[in-house]
């Protein structure tokens, strides 16, 4: 029995496949599959049940994975030990959003680079219900997603909220709320997204009624059709603000107010992992979607 082969165990019991394991451990499926199988034949039993479509856990599997985790992190402790070296190691590979990406990523990458330098980030950049997706099937480690998850192989904590302002071009009439809706098409992020269940509290909290929509996927294409003075809709403030002071937009301030979007830390219930437990604590020291885009302070806006 080796690490190794513990290791392979232990991401293809996680995984919804065990071609998602050996991506995630950069190894071939056939290589994988080889560690799996040493490792059943040098304790004797099936770890896996392999008769269906889908590749499930024997109770002997069952009942080996909670060790398994831990013993991997009692080997992570032994080199932190013996070497001097960090615990926080390896490769983690999380989702988020784009106003993430935007706006408290970068400082939490610099600074997970310089208190942990054994550890290797990879963010990637995807919509709510896609990330859940992934993080339940093993190809994230972790997603930072708006809203608190309804799935039961997730656990959430509160890790931050973004607060959103109703913005227009300039010289577009929109002093009156239900007027305005039947004007102007919404510009908005589509209904995956989730700032979607934002917005429907608010219609139902203010009675708007909304008749055209026009969905875009990014803030930075919502912002730029918003700029162009195509329809009215709203940002985060850490958009809207710096293109209010350009003068390339309005607030919106007699309307009523969103509420704040609230996000949370996901991660799968089964996992629990050490590595983890330390980046929830780097994420809670950094996130913060209100913080200015930085490319606004040196860069004009596309159509300004």
């Amino acid at each position: 029995m080796t690490l190794k082969q513990l290791e392979a165990f232990f991401w293809a019991a996680r995984c919804s496949s065990f071609a998602v394991a050996a991506e995630r451990l950069n190894l071939s499926t056939s290589s994988l599959s080889k560690r799996i199988a040493e490792l059943e034949a040098s304790l004797g039993q099936l770890l896996f049940d392999r008769k269906h479509y889908r590749v499930s856990l024997t109770p002997a599997g069952a009942a080996l994975l909670p060790r398994t985790q831990v013993l991997l992190d009692e080997a992570a402790a032994m080199r932190e030990l013996v070497q001097g070296c960090d615990v926080v190691q390896g490769e983690l590979r999380f989702g988020v959003g784009e106003l993430s990406s935007q706006t408290w990523l970068p400082r939490m990458m610099s600074l997970a680079a310089k208190e942990y330098p054994g550890l290797q980030l990879e963010p990637v950049i995807d919509t709510g219900v896609q990330m859940e997706q992934r993080l339940e099937s093993g190809e994230l480690d972790f997603a930072i997603i708006a809203g608190a998850s309804a799935r039961n192989a997730l656990r959430s904590y509160a890790i931050g909220s973004a607060h959103f302002t109703w913005v227009i071009a300039p010289g577009l009439p929109a002093e009156d709320l239900a007027q305005a809706l039947q004007d102007w098409p919404l510009v908005t992020m589509p209904q995956g997204a989730g700032t979607h269940r934002m917005l429907e509290e608010w219609l139902g909290r203010t009675g708007g009624v909304v008749h055209r929509r026009l969905s875009c996927n990014t803030w930075g294409a919502v912002a730029s059709l918003l700029v162009e003075g195509i329809g009215l809709g709203f940002l985060p403030q850490s958009w809207a603000q710096p293109l209010i002071a350009q003068g390339s937009l309005i607030a919106l301030g007699a309307w009523p107010a969103l509420n704040a979007l609230h996000y949370s830390f996901q991660v799968r219930a089964d996992d629990q992992r050490l590595v983890l437990a330390q980046v929830q604590r780097l994420l809670e020291r950094c996130v913060n979607f209100d913080v200015p885009i930085r490319f606004f302070q040196s860069h004009e806006f596309p159509g300004t």
